[in-house]
């Protein structure tokens, strides 16, 4: 899925989080100080002046500042909102592999004694004690020992088209085999095979196919992020814009293990249901810089 995020500034080029923090700042100028009458019309009472669109307060024990703005002010900004929640975050690895024939595997896999080149363990033979039939479809991946330790080993496996551009008829998944991963010393990488149910799969013998696999401990529930909360200040540091309450903005340091899509998972951040800026963290911290005192 391709994500638009209202993430401004990134962490790359110096160059890019120099533009990005520019853009910021002009956009808040604009924005906020470039419309006295709307600020007049607000504020009937008073002088006229950036204090009626924003105000900056301290935060004990941090040198962030708290942005509170009017309401005509979030709406010039254009400021939007979402939520901290909880996900389970599926972790898949993408790896190569190939149809085979199931001839070739019985080739391939020995039944004699254990212990040479390319043997199993014995104790995990006795999982499926009979080699593929003809008929049955199979794939066959490799894989390094710790690819295979990240994997969850009982998960099926899902098939897709080299090319990405390419279709299946449908959505194939690949059942373990059973058989033990066999060890190629040569290359100190481990063979695993893979079953395809079903015969109407369009499958092609010797043909090379994506594999999709499920990594280990993917089924539980993490903190979540919208990944367009994210903001990168010019030290690559990472972080968010907490709403308190209408109207008023904390930004708020995040921990980021990765990207899954729309979201980030967090190690650390907000507590979940936390409402957080979706679009103008970008502006929110253009205002702490032009009115940073």
């Amino acid at each position: 899925m391709k994500v638009e995020s209202a993430v401004a500034v990134r962490p790359d080029r110096d160059g890019g989080r120099f533009v990005g923090r520019f853009i910021a700042v002009a956009a808040v100028a604009t924005l906020l100080l470039a419309s006295p009458a709307a600020n007049a019309a607000e504020h009937k009472s008073g002088p006229v002046g950036k204090s009626h669109a924003l105000t900056l307060e301290s935060i004990p024990g941090s040198t962030v500042k708290r942005v509170i703005l009017s309401a005509k002010a979030a709406e010039r900004l254009g400021i939007e909102t979402g939520k901290v929640g909880e996900k389970r975050i599926v972790r898949k690895q993408m790896v190569g592999g190939q149809v085979i024939h199931p001839l070739r595997i019985q080739a391939e896999v020995p039944r004699g004694p254990f212990g040479g080149f390319g043997q199993p363990a014995p104790q995990l033979v006795e999982a499926r004690p009979t080699l593929p039939a003809v008929g049955e479809t199979w794939v066959r991946v490799t894989l390094s020992e710790e690819e295979w330790g990240r994997v969850a080993q009982d998960k099926p496996a899902r098939i897709l088209p080299l090319a990405t551009r390419g279709k299946l008829a449908r959505e194939l998944l690949a059942l373990p085999s059973g058989i033990p991963p066999l060890e190629d010393r040569k290359r100190t990488m481990l063979t695993l095979y893979y079953v395809v149910p079903g015969k109407d799969h369009g499958l092609k013998v010797n043909t090379r196919m994506r594999i999709e696999l499920q990594l280990a401990g993917s089924d539980k529930k993490r903190k979540v992020a919208p990944y367009s909360a994210l903001y990168y200040d010019g030290k690559g540091a990472t972080w968010v814009y907490v709403q308190k309450k209408p109207l008023v903005y904390e930004r708020q340091r995040v921990d980021v293990e990765r990207i899954v899509g729309e979201w980030a998972v967090l190690n650390d951040g907000p507590a979940v249901g936390t409402e957080v800026v979706t679009v103008g963290a970008a502006l929110l911290f253009g205002a702490e810089v032009i009115y940073k005192r």
